[in-house]
């Protein structure tokens, strides 16, 4: 059998999604007026391994470069306030291990300044620190993009990466910010069959690239780490005796340390966290919540509304979908009720943001066989939706990871 491709409408798609977030409030309108000096944001949450860009919001849409297209302004990346090397510099910025610790900014430059549509000076955008683990498993060639990775159920991984284009050309009413198209896809793996459970932790071992965890049927838990090109180093055993356990998911940096974690749970309905620290391995487990029998599925979505801590959703044996949100501390915020009719879907997972802003997405396969996406805005207190179909056909999969 041959690699499955998904099959998406291309610009048509793209468009739509664009203006479904834009009315979903995740992106502003409103080109920029002479005396107008908008604040540039960046894009993304600033782990190890990911790429941060311009938050495209229309501010500058009518800043023309002398050739007339757009956008007419170039970007400069500080850290801490200094200009980085040149060959940092472009329309992206890739986090490196030496930026850990540091303030992320950058300038935005108009070409034409006091040109009609374009802003008088430059405009910097506020800082973010730079942080040591990926919020969300999302992204496997070292891109930070919405990549996502699926699971036969003959045992083959298929890989989906995506490629992101900043968009400089033409179009008619608001542009999309970025044009995504799918890459070829490819087989990453086979015999995954023999594992019962794999997920992924994000960025377990701490290299900057995303992971993933498997548990055979002798409860013994295996590290497969990614190599930032959608392939794997030597794996390893990272645990045994994890056959108590029905459900093992990765939430994220679940406790505000900088390293991602594990949250595991037993037929009881008992969950417990196991904190991973930063380099493959383990911390004390501790015991962080019960009843969570009722949930037939747990749904780890990294952060949904950019608030930096990542939210749990778990979908119960009626349909209903339940938010948790935590606290970034190893706790728990005001739960919510979201909504019913999620048991149609054959598969709910996060995958981080589709449009690559700091919004992470729900990402769901329905009766169909049509990949879907479903996003909460800042005020995570409902979820819209949904957008897409970003894709057909997925309807092939066991599971998506």
């Amino acid at each position: 059998m041959g690699i499955f491709r998904a099959r998406t409408p291309r610009h048509a798609s793209t468009i739509a999604l664009s203006v479904g977030l834009f009315a979903s409030g995740l992106l502003a309108a409103g080109p920029a007026t002479a005396d107008y000096q908008p604040t540039p944001y960046i894009d993304g949450v600033p782990y190890v391994g990911s790429e941060m860009r311009r938050q495209y919001n229309y501010d500058y849409w009518g800043c023309k470069n002398p050739d007339g297209s757009g956008d007419g302004i170039s970007l400069e990346w500080l850290r801490d306030g200094e200009t980085l090397p040149q060959e940092r510099q472009g329309e992206t910025l890739r986090i490196l291990p030496e930026d850990l610790g540091s303030r992320i900014s950058v300038r935005v430059h108009p070409l034409t300044p006091g040109e009609p549509g374009c802003p008088t000076g430059t405009q910097l955008s506020p800082g973010t620190t730079a942080m040591k683990a990926s919020s969300r498993a999302m992204g496997w060639t070292g891109r930070g993009n919405f990549e996502p990775l699926a699971r036969t159920h003959d045992g083959r991984l298929i890989l989906y990466p995506r490629t992101y284009t900043y968009y400089k050309g033409s179009c008619e009413g608001p542009c999309p910010a970025y044009w995504g198209s799918w890459d070829e896809p490819r087989q990453v793996g086979a015999g995954w069959n023999m594992f019962n459970i794999v997920f992924s932790p994000g960025d377990f071992d701490g290299d900057g690239f995303n992971d993933l965890l498997a548990r055979n049927g002798a409860g013994q838990l295996f590290l497969y780490p990614g190599d930032g090109e959608g392939g794997w180093l030597p794996t390893r055993q990272v645990g045994s005796g994890w056959n108590i356990f029905d459900s093992i998911v990765g939430p994220g940096d679940f406790n505000g340390d900088g390293s991602n974690d594990v949250l595991a749970r037993t037929p009881g309905g008992d969950l417990y966290l196991y904190p991973g620290d930063g380099n493959g391995g383990w911390l004390a487990p501790s015991k962080v919540g019960w009843g969570w029998q009722v949930m037939d599925k747990i749904i780890t979505s990294g952060d949904m509304n950019g608030d930096g801590t990542v939210e749990i959703f778990g979908r119960d044996h009626n349909g209903g979908l339940h938010l948790y949100p935590t606290d970034g501390q190893g706790g728990w915020g005001v739960p919510a009720f979201m909504g019913g009719g999620w048991n149609t879907f054959q598969d709910v997972s996060g995958m981080g943001s589709f449009a690559h802003q700091k919004y992470n997405n729900l990402v769901a396969i329905n009766q169909n066989g049509d990949l879907v996406l479903y996003s909460t805005g800042a005020a995570t207190t409902a979820l819209y939706g949904p957008y897409g179909p970003v894709g057909n056909g997925w309807n092939v999969f066991r599971e998506l990871l």
